[in-house]
């Protein structure tokens, strides 16, 4: 069939005048340039337009990524740090809150109760226990009375190191 077709149209090509072969090698051209323009460089240019459009949100996202990586990387530093004896850090850092503080310790939870302690005291004991001690809050319990916070908190201690 295929051989059939082949002889057809060279038969057809043989018989048509010059003029009618030009005709034929022009449509045949218009053809071909139309098909690489839709299959091969429509897309490609499409790409390149919608590559300037999102440029510059890659380049914030890249930034960004770039500021997380350098966080990440502090934050492993520092937990990398020897810890100090954790339990000295929280007692010494319990000070801070004034008389009206206690703590006990059950292995590696540490449990702070205070009363009427003024809400920046608390916060920044709450970073020198996270900073320091390298203790995380587990549970946090507190109530509000004329501007003082009172409650308790349950702290995670970092892991002993041979102590």
């Amino acid at each position: 069939m295929m051989h059939n077709l082949k002889r057809a149209l060279a038969q057809r090509w043989n018989e048509a005048s010059a003029r009618e072969q030009s005709a034929m090698k022009l449509a045949a051209t218009l053809v071909l340039l139309a098909l690489l323009w839709w299959i091969g460089l429509q897309p490609a240019l499409n790409t390149i337009k919608s590559t300037r459009v999102q440029m510059p949100l890659v380049r914030a996202q890249y930034e960004q990524m770039l500021q997380l990586q350098a966080q990440a990387g502090a934050l492993r530093a520092q937990a990398q740090q020897a810890v100090p004896d954790a339990k000295a850090l929280l007692q010494e850092s319990v000070s801070s809150l004034e008389k009206n503080a206690r703590w006990t310790t059950l292995g590696e939870r540490a449990t702070v109760t205070f009363k009427e302690v003024r809400p920046a005291d608390l916060a920044r004991w709450l970073e020198q226990v996270r900073l320091k001690a390298h203790s995380r809050v587990l549970e946090m319990h507190i109530s509000q009375t004329t501007g003082l916070w009172s409650g308790a908190v349950v702290l995670q201690l970092p892991a002993s190191q041979g102590r």
